[in-house]
């Protein structure tokens, strides 16, 4: 019997500042894709800034994520800010002077369901008005280039302009520019409270103590709602945990674009093999915040609940361990867990590869070189919080990308950037403000793509 594959996630690790900064025009609470990008924009504009994460730049989700950066199927309500992020990701190679993997290979979707085929054809259609470059594909066409063996599709959809990144250099080489430029980035520095002065947030308190700044971003992911939750910030986010691998290095297919069938996604990776996952598949752990904010997320469980486990176990106690220590005792949560490395769940994994094998023969699990676990950031409506606090003003939110962070974080952090700067909110995050969360109406996620 076949042992399972080492479980990790590959990382590139860089060195960045030590000393405490002491007063900035603004703080990044979070060292992911959305914090890094957003400190680098706003160094851009001119700001003093820098970023605190309380272990390692982009450990978490940021390069755990499938690399897709993509316009393809995303949520109306986020498309504008996902074209900047795709159009901001053929840049960013230029403007840091090192290669991080970017591909502009196009991204396909295909499909044997009739439903999904219809939600696609919706979605191009706005698309198509919205500027983006994409086809439908006809039956003919999908099986042509997208099935090795048999013909399983009906149809599928494919953009051109979209592709790929490497998220385990990405992020790291980002942040790496930013502090040859200046701006301060700090690994092992857990922020665990907001300073106030007369009533308003005017900084920060770091493991290492106060640095005052004129605003604050809170960019968590995954720990943003509990940091949150002591500032009596509503967030209602839960987090999904899923799983994901790498293929060894002797497969090869014969395109070059992100694929997503009903079953598995895969693209092909710079360093050999492909990156492999289960579509849309991942676990939810009853937790604390399930009790606090379940029931706003009745319309998304209904809409993905063939594709989730629910669980209820150990998670459940050990994050209110965390709460009743954080809340009431001022044990921080942030540097008793500096990287959360949840374990993949191979039996995902194992199908992906299986029902891959169905398709592409030269997959099967015997292909599996690493595999490793995340963890997603959902709201509700499955869109993120791009905005200004309406509960606290000086306070911004750059979080909840529900699975989107890496692929749209550089288009979101362009836009916050220069709405901190501004004082003025474009027309791409209107639907994208922490108010939504504020007004008690029902919030759902665009289901028809």
């Amino acid at each position: 019997m076949e042992t399972d594959p080492i479980v990790k996630h590959p990382l590139l690790h860089i060195d960045t500042d030590t000393a405490l900064p002491t007063h900035l025009d603004v703080a990044v609470i979070g060292g992911g894709a959305a914090g890094v990008a957003t400190a680098y924009e706003l160094h851009r504009l001119g700001k003093r800034v820098a970023v605190f994460e309380k272990g390692a730049v982009a450990a978490e989700q940021s390069s755990r994520n499938w690399g897709w950066c993509r316009t393809l199927g995303r949520d109306t309500r986020e498309l504008g800010m996902a074209r900047l992020s795709v159009a901001r990701w053929g840049e960013i190679s230029a403007e840091t002077g090192a290669d991080v993997g970017f591909r502009r290979t196009g991204i396909t979707f295909v499909t044997h369901s009739e439903e999904e085929l219809a939600g696609w054809q919706a979605w191009f259609d706005f698309a198509q008005r919205s500027g983006v470059a994409a086809k439908m594909l006809s039956r003919d066409e999908a099986n042509a280039t997208y099935a090795g063996q048999g013909a399983p599709w009906i149809g599928g959809v494919r953009t051109f302009d979209d592709g790929y990144a490497d998220p385990s250099r990405a992020i790291p080489l980002l942040a790496r520019h930013a502090a040859s430029l200046g701006v301060p980035v700090l690994q092992q520095c857990a922020v665990n409270d907001l300073y106030y002065e007369a009533g308003r947030v005017a900084g920060i308190q770091t493991e290492r103590g106060l640095v005052r700044a004129d605003a604050v971003v809170i960019a968590g992911g995954a720990w943003s709602s509990l940091f949150c939750l002591k500032q009596k910030i509503v967030l209602p986010v839960l987090n999904v945990y899923s799983s994901a691998s790498k293929s060894r290095d002797d497969i090869r297919l014969d395109f070059r674009d992100p694929l997503k069938t009903p079953d598995f996604a895969l693209r092909e990776r710079a360093d050999g093999g492909y990156t492999l996952a289960k579509s849309g598949r991942g676990t939810v752990h009853i937790v604390p915040m399930s009790l606090r904010y379940g029931m706003r997320f009745k319309g998304l469980y209904a809409s993905r609940r063939k594709s989730i486990k629910v669980h209820f176990g150990a998670e459940f106690f050990r994050q209110w361990w965390n709460e009743v220590g954080y809340l009431h005792f001022g044990r921080s949560p942030f540097e008793h867990n500096r990287t959360l490395d949840p374990a993949a769940d191979m039996s995902l994994v194992h199908s992906a590869y299986e029902q891959a094998g169905q398709i592409f023969p030269q997959i099967d699990p015997s292909k599996i070189d690493v595999a490793w676990g995340g963890a997603i950031d959902n709201t509700p409506d499955g869109i993120p919080v791009v905005s200004e606090c309406s509960q606290l003003p000086g306070v911004f939110l750059c979080t909840g990308f529900s699975g989107h962070g890496f692929s749209t974080s550089l288009g979101a952090a362009r836009m916050l950037a220069e709405t901190i700067v501004s004082g003025r909110v474009p027309d791409d995050l209107s639907h994208l403000s922490h108010g939504r969360f504020m007004t008690g109406e029902a919030l759902a996620p665009n289901i028809i793509y």
